[in-house]
């Protein structure tokens, strides 16, 4: 099947950084109070510039333009709608306060870029990653605004001042995301050094993050993963029925084919490993999202295929 592969070593290489950061931890080579500054640095560091680095890439060709609208549409209408049903499904299991908010944000934010980048660009080329990063873009409007906002929160059920909850949509990633629009709207590109610098910083996310989630796992009980039921569920709601449901209301709005394919491979990836990083900044619930990221992580190996050959099928 083409693409398996990319997933597969995809999938490996980030593995072996979340078990350098994972033995680090549990061993005490690496305290955790160190594990918790590195997602301060990913916060408002590395993550934001990354942001700001990978939306300028963007080169919006005059006959694409209305594929690329179409999947900024479908990348904000779907996050959207994973979050309701995530939201829901947490309700009916009867989950509260953070580790309900989180199994929602798990549910709405998956590892678009770290894992689905390469198989799509296997598949679908240069064009897949344009559409791609748009729908990244999609992604991380919701993420970087109303997940911050419901994360910061705490889910805790506690009076908080609408103004103060609105300070905090005001973080280094909407921040990151209005500078990326500005310079889009403008033409505007980073060059030379500058440029060198900037995307060499935003590239240590991927392995920072790894480092950071491994570091979380550090503090699961694996012999309790399997109780997890709420986990499966979101599996196999997330990365198997509601892209196999995305595939037929494309296909029969008749869709672009390449913005089909890449929207419900989108769609179908495993948790976002950022939200156990925001999670750590912003009072979340972190052991319940990395066990989230780790299942689904796992999970994805079987269920991305189950999706590309629904997409083989019937596009």
């Amino acid at each position: 099947m083409a693409g398996f592969t990319d997933i597969l070593k995809s999938i490996f290489v980030l593995g072996i950084a979340m078990l350098v950061g994972f033995t680090a931890v549990k061993t005490g080579y690496i305290k955790k109070e160190a594990r918790d500054a590195v997602s301060q640095i990913l916060v408002r560091i590395t993550l934001p510039i990354l942001v700001i680095t990978t939306m300028t890439k963007l080169q919006l060709d005059s006959d694409k333009i209305i594929n690329c609208v179409s999947i900024l549409v479908i990348g904000w209408i779907s996050v959207g709608c994973m979050y309701i049903i995530g939201a829901a499904i947490a309700k009916l299991f009867h989950m509260e306060g953070k580790r309900a908010t989180m199994h929602a944000c798990l549910s709405a934010f998956g590892n678009i870029v770290f894992i689905a980048y390469p198989l799509i660009q296997k598949i679908y080329g240069d064009e897949g990653i344009l559409y791609a990063a748009l729908f990244a873009f999609a992604n991380d409007c919701y993420l970087w605004t109303f997940g911050v906002y419901k994360l910061s929160t705490g889910g805790d059920g506690k009076s908080v001042k609408l103004t103060e909850n609105l300070k905090k949509l005001i973080n280094p990633g909407t921040i990151a995301v209005a500078i990326a629009l500005v310079m889009l709207a403008f033409g505007l590109k980073f060059t030379g050094a500058l440029k060198e610098s900037l995307e060499g910083i935003g590239s240590c996310t991927t392995y920072l993050s790894m480092i950071f989630l491994g570091g979380t796992l550090a503090d699961i009980d694996f012999r309790s993963l399997y109780k997890r039921v709420t986990l499966f569920v979101l599996i196999f709601v997330k990365m198997i029925a509601f892209p196999a449901l995305l595939l037929f209301v494309l296909k029969t709005l008749n869709i672009n084919d390449t913005v089909a394919g890449v929207a419900v491979l989108q769609v179908a990836m495993p948790t976002s490993t950022v939200l156990s990083i925001l999670a750590a900044g912003y009072r979340g619930d972190v052991l319940y999202s990395a066990e989230g990221a780790f299942l689904s992580t796992l999970a994805c190996v079987g269920t991305i295929p189950v999706v590309y050959y629904m997409i083989l099928h019937f596009i």
